[in-house]
């Protein structure tokens, strides 16, 4: 879940019911929003507060998980497919070069994760990109619900550039163990990930903070090995996994 458009929510619905006689209202991530005891012109003034902070449109109809996910999809969906372009050229390891790297193995399946304009389509070979926002990917769908509709180990390698890098741990978590899922035995994954630099026109958008603890922690969760484990160029962090 968008840590960012969480706290705005329940900072603003905190400040809406902050008289004593709400004072037996505790706002979770499974509160009902849409049921609160509002008043007409507390709750325009609540839901006004939110779509022009975030510049977007919303019912709020449901929990307030419910509206950070809704919220947080319209938001990254206009980011990653407006704003958002990539720079394929700048880096080290991550960049251009990483084509030979992956066709020396000569792979009979590859996976981008998060593809974007889909930019290594045609110089990886066998290559399949998938990204939930941007229509140049081969299926705009994301890793969860592919994962879900894919064989198991099917895919010698997956790349993983700057794409599992957003929202809680457990999103996180939960993205890999995707990945793994489709990876073959002695397959591969090659990430970019970023520790935590905001992105200068994307405010919302909530990064996570990539670190070699983390990369450990979650290899050990995984039973991956790390390969290597580099600083790349524009403070991002290249990283490898192997599965066992």
């Amino acid at each position: 879940m968008n840590t960012k458009i969480f706290n705005l929510i329940t900072k603003n619905l905190n400040q809406a019911f902050n008289l004593s006689k709400y004072a037996n209202i505790f706002i979770t991530k499974d509160t009902e929003v849409n049921i609160l005891p509002w008043t007409p012109a507390r709750y325009k003034k609540f839901k006004n507060t939110i779509c022009d902070t975030l510049d977007l449109s919303c019912d709020f109809k449901g929990t307030v998980e419910d509206i950070v996910n809704e919220l947080d999809i319209k938001y990254s969906h206009r980011f990653f497919s407006e704003v958002w372009k990539p720079q394929t050229e700048i880096y080290t390891f991550t960049g251009w070069d990483l084509v030979n790297e992956i066709n020396s193995s000569n792979p009979n399946a590859v996976l981008d994760v998060g593809c974007g304009y889909n930019q290594f389509k045609d110089k990886i070979q066998n290559l399949t990109g998938i990204d939930p926002y941007n229509s140049h990917s081969d299926y705009q769908v994301d890793i969860l619900e592919y994962a879900k509709a894919c064989e198991p180990q099917t895919y010698d390698a997956i790349i993983a550039l700057g794409s599992i890098n957003f929202n809680s741990e457990q999103d996180i978590s939960d993205r890999i163990g995707a990945c793994v899922k489709l990876l073959k035995p002695k397959g591969k994954i090659y990430f970019r990930v970023n520790p935590g630099i905001q992105h200068e026109k994307g405010p919302w958008v909530d990064v996570f903070p990539w670190s070699f603890e983390f990369a450990v922690k979650f290899a050990k969760q995984y039973q991956l090995n790390i390969d290597t484990y580099k600083k790349d160029s524009n403070d991002r962090i290249y990283f490898v996994y192997h599965s066992k």
